[in-house]
């Protein structure tokens, strides 16, 4: 007599019990050996950080006032730079080797997680550490992002989505980091004393706000919707790790909020400036966006400690700042 044969049901239930033994053996091996990478990336970045921080306060510079500041700005300089290029290389020539979106593996996004969650052990440490940076926001984007770019690489989990979140998407934090860096120190961009550096204030600007819109309010809730779908599918068919995807899906609801809010208030800056020749002198808010996109209103001349006369001069946005010369930069340049 022939074999007796296995429902449907039963056959795919083995099936699924298998591939989470398969993901978990794999994971394990992976996770450990990126465990250890990610731990000396993140020595490596605490190192630099202080090496940075001894060498800004040897030199005579304004910005030995802020050297804390200005040693995480090159070092947030270099991170991002390396998630932006390494995550867009991958995105544009590796995304179609991996066939499962939610369990695959790949080596090129497991590297770049790992340096993203060394990374973001890093800024949550200084920003706790230094005051400049210590905000309440920051401090909880650090933490989810920490978290998600661990399980991304530590169990082998959503290392396609992991390519464009820990990486495309920070193309546009590489501006950031000048605009932050101009905004902290603001007499570098005083046109009367260097020219070129308020030219590259200017550009960084202009960059920072057509690169967020695009990748951060158009693009990224189109790849949230694909990595939505995948996950349901996963969680529907029980294919592991429920907790981890029902987590990162309430993290991505929460960021792409956020990303809305960011970016309507760039939009909103530039409108008024289009349509409205004395929006910013009639009561118009100046808006100041952050490290990470935190958005802040006002002039915070008044409680900033340490900057000159010279600082309050150039450390606001206001209708009489310089502008660049061209009608599309100056209405981007408004809008940050």
């Amino acid at each position: 007599s022939s074999p007796p044969v296995a429902s449907p049901v039963v056959a795919e239930e083995k099936a699924g019990f298998a591939h989470c033994l398969q993901i978990t053996t794999l994971s394990s091996f992976t996770g450990s050996m990126g465990d250890y990478r990610a731990l000396c990336t993140t020595i490596v970045l605490f190192s630099v950080h202080f090496v940075f921080q001894g060498l800004i306060l040897c030199c005579k510079s304004p910005v030995r006032r802020d050297s804390g500041f200005a040693a995480h700005q090159l070092c947030f300089l270099f991170c991002m730079s390396y998630c932006a290029i390494f995550g867009c290389w991958l995105w544009a020539n590796r995304t179609d080797e991996i066939t499962d979106h939610v369990y695959g593996y790949h080596e090129g996004a497991s590297l770049l997680a790992e340096f993203n969650c060394s990374f973001q052990i890093y800024d949550l440490v200084i920003s706790l550490y230094e005051k400049t940076l210590r905000k309440t926001d920051r401090v909880a984007h650090h933490s989810i992002a920490m978290i998600l770019a661990f399980w991304s690489y530590h169990d082998n989990l959503l290392q396609y989505y992991s390519i464009f979140f820990f990486g495309v998407s920070e193309v546009s934090s590489v501006f950031l980091t000048f605009v932050e860096f101009f905004k902290e120190f603001p007499r570098l961009r005083n046109p009367a004393i260097n020219p070129y550096l308020t030219q590259v204030n200017e550009i960084s600007r202009i960059m920072f706000a057509a690169l967020f819109i695009s990748i951060r309010v158009v693009y990224w809730p189109y790849i949230s919707m694909q990595f939505w779908g995948d996950s349901l599918d996963a969680l529907s068919r029980g294919r592991g790790y429920s907790f981890q995807l029902i987590f990162t899906m309430m993290a991505n609801i929460g960021l792409t909020l956020l990303q809305f809010h960011w970016g309507s208030m760039i939009v909103r800056q530039i409108h008024r400036k289009l349509f409205s020749a004395s929006g910013a002198s009639e009561g118009g808010e100046s808006i100041a966006i952050d490290i990470e996109g935190n958005a802040t209103t006002g002039d915070e001349t008044t409680t900033t400690p340490g900057k000159s006369a010279e600082d309050y001069k150039y450390g606001t946005m206001s209708s009489d700042e310089p502008r660049s010369s061209a009608l599309g930069g100056s209405l981007l340049k408004s809008a940050v």
